[in-house]
């Protein structure tokens, strides 16, 4: 009996160890957790213009007008120049001394033309000096001045054409020289006054293009 009962134990288990084990049931997905959204960046604020004060406003538009009349003035004394300088190379003026049918006069055409040229090139840079010179005032009082490098090397030519003009007045109107010594005198003078004049009014006009450009973003919205 007691191997009848152990038998019986025994195929119990093994019946039980033969039944497969039961899976367990799968997980449920763990829930998904929203992100915040990201709050938008605002929108670029455009850059803060510079309030320009009227009387620079008006200030600023008299001396472009200064500088309009010191171009014109400018323009007609270089037209003169090379005038002057057709009018020397066609007729070989002054002739010299062996040649004279008449003393060569300040009252000459050439002599005229020369000093008229140097004078209006004088004038034009002078107007042009005065107004780049306002310009740069304005754009300094702005903190806004974009160097005045080209305004110094103008000036500094530009003077050296007004001690030219100068110096053919000089020459012109008194007897330090002979009347042909003379006459060479003023036409070099009064011509090489007027080209340095307008090299310097070329100088200032590139430093004018700055100054515009300046002035534009200040006052541009």
């Amino acid at each position: 009996m007691r191997a009848v009962a152990m038998l019986l134990v025994l195929g119990t288990l093994a019946d039980a160890l033969a039944q497969e084990v039961p899976t367990p049931p799968p997980l449920p997905p763990s829930p998904t957790v929203a992100q915040p959204l990201a709050m938008p960046l605002p929108p670029p604020q455009p850059p803060l213009q510079l309030t320009v004060p009227e009387p620079m406003m008006r200030a600023w538009h008299g001396a472009r007008v200064m500088s309009g009349f010191g171009d014109a003035f400018g323009i007609i004394g270089t037209g003169l120049s090379l005038g002057a300088l057709i009018y020397i190379a066609a007729t070989s003026y002054p002739p010299s001394v062996g040649d004279f049918t008449a003393p060569p006069k300040l009252s000459d055409p050439v002599q005229v033309i020369s000093l008229v040229a140097s004078t209006m090139s004088a004038v034009g840079f002078s107007l042009a000096a005065g107004s780049l010179s306002w310009r740069h005032h304005i754009l300094d009082a702005l903190d806004a001045d974009t160097g005045r490098g080209l305004f110094v090397a103008g000036t500094v030519i530009g003077l050296g054409g007004l001690v030219g003009v100068g110096a053919s007045y000089f020459f012109g109107l008194t007897d330090y020289l002979n009347p042909h010594d003379r006459t060479i005198a003023v036409i070099a003078t009064s011509l090489g006054g007027a080209t340095l004049c307008t090299i310097g009014t070329i100088l200032y006009s590139r430093d004018a293009a700055k100054l515009n450009r300046a002035w534009e973003r200040l006052t541009t919205f």
